[in-house]
């Protein structure tokens, strides 16, 4: 059992309340000055850590030296002395110029009258772009030894015991909550754990989700569950797993964001044709049809033309920021493979460019169009880049998907758009299909 709980802040932005169990001294942010760090062991160089976090366009590189710089350090008493755990970024030199990686360096020590002795040291993954993810540390005494917790969602725990550290697996769970569940579920991200009550938490999202044919809703919450929690050996095992409402599952700022968004996805549909998942997209007409884009009353090839979005048009300006433009609006709902759509603009008009007015001009009100035709950029979300959702939420599973052998990022274009809901676009790119959140119709910048 957890006797004792201490508090350590890795991330500043981070408000934390103190939680104890005991009347022991809470740790405390260490003011003495940063110790010094250095990474020179051969060893550091080959950790799979690092080897897995390493930026694409150097995978095959042998790594140069290292060298690390100690950002955060934190203290509490235990019987006898201090533990003592300091947090260090990593850069790879190379000359004069110095990468930073992927990776940041954890060193537990403990201090004593006699000197002090270095428990362990750790790679550990982390997004240097985004700052992510946010560290902290949670510090308990357990039968098993001292546990030190790196944050609700980071995959790995320490676990003291004697004169070592050693890496606890925290997600070690998951697999048996998957199979509590059942089929048809796809596991989310690995979920938040918390080693105090011994507890973890997830959701879980409908098979299919990703599939265009039965695209899921960004205001389905999912199933969620929560894990009762038995520490065995180097893993975190489930000992029972329980459905819960999804709220307990998620943070209240998530649930909050969740909730108010999906109040107005509700508003929404009742403005909408029955049916209609809400949207609120940007996105382009890519029909070459010199006639244009058939705008239609009903999602059907049969329903009646309430109007046609003008084709591309080239400027004669050769100036001009792009060779071509095409027609673009905002996509306020989804239905069985059309897009619903109003506020079309004629090409370049966004952007200052002098359109005839001898060409087609842009429908007013609005209409549905086939998505077989429609195409947008990724825009910036607030979610890693590189990667697709396996469902429209920040919580569902996530992969790898690279365009022109670079990660996929703000501003690049869509091979597809197949669906909407919510911010969000089901979207075909890198020959790879899955959500992302954030989708525009800026033909000029990245969208950012």
């Amino acid at each position: 059992m957890a006797r004792a709980v201490h508090h350590i802040r890795f991330a500043a932005a981070l408000t934390l309340a103190l939680l104890s169990t005991a009347s022991l001294p809470a740790a405390a942010q260490d003011a003495r000055p940063l110790p010094p760090c250095t990474l020179t062991e051969p060893a550091w160089r080959t950790d799979p850590v690092l080897i897995a976090g390493r930026h694409h366009a150097d995978a095959g590189r042998p790594v140069g030296p290292l060298v690390c710089r100690t950002v955060d350090q934190s203290s509490f008493p235990i019987a006898g002395g201090t533990l003592r755990i300091a947090r260090a970024k990593v850069f790879e030199t190379r000359g004069s110029d110095e990468l930073e990686q992927n990776v940041v360096l954890f060193e537990v020590s403990r201090q004593t009258a006699a000197g002090t002795t270095v428990l362990g040291r750790f790679f550990e993954r982390y997004d240097a772009h985004r700052d992510q993810p946010t560290f902290h540390t949670l510090v308990y005494d357990r039968d098993e030894g001292t546990v030190i917790e790196l944050g609700p969602r980071v995959p790995v725990a320490y676990l003291v015991a004697g004169d070592a550290a050693r890496r606890i697996d925290a997600h070690a769970w998951v697999a048996a909550a998957a199979a509590a569940v059942g089929p048809g579920w796809v596991p989310g991200a690995p979920g938040r754990v918390s080693i105090l009550d011994m507890r973890g938490a997830m959701t879980f999202f409908r098979d299919g989700a990703d599939d265009p044919t039965r695209a899921a809703s960004a205001f389905d919450p999912g199933r969620s569950v929560e894990v009762s929690l038995v520490l065995e050996g180097d893993r975190l095992a489930a000992r029972e797993v329980r459905m819960v409402e999804p709220q307990l599952a998620r943070s209240s700022e998530d649930w909050e964001q969740f909730v108010q968004e999906s109040d107005e996805a509700k508003a929404a549909r009742a403005r909408l044709p029955a049916g209609t998942e809400p949207c609120s997209i940007g996105a382009w007409s890519i029909d070459t049809d010199p006639s244009g884009l058939n705008m239609r009353a009903e999602p059907s090839s049969t329903a009646r033309v309430v109007g046609k979005i003008p084709p591309p048009w080239k400027p004669a300006n050769p100036d001009a920021d792009v060779e071509m433009y095409r027609s673009q609006f905002r996509v306020v709902g989804y239905q069985n493979g059309w897009f619903l759509v109003r506020d079309v603009t004629a090409p370049g008009v966004a952007y200052g460019e002098p359109y005839p007015r001898s060409r087609p001009q842009a429908p007013r009100g609005e209409g549905w169009v086939s998505a077989r035709l429609v195409g947008a950029a990724l825009a910036n979300g607030g979610l890693p880049e590189g990667r697709l959702h396996q469902a429209p939420s920040p919580l569902a599973a996530t992969r790898p998907v690279q365009r022109q052998d670079s990660p996929i990022s703000t501003g690049d274009p869509v091979q597809r758009l197949l669906a909407c809901s919510g911010s969000w676009g089901l979207v075909e790119i890198g020959g790879q299909r899955g959500w992302w959140r954030g989708i525009c119709a800026n033909q000029v910048t990245n969208c950012s």
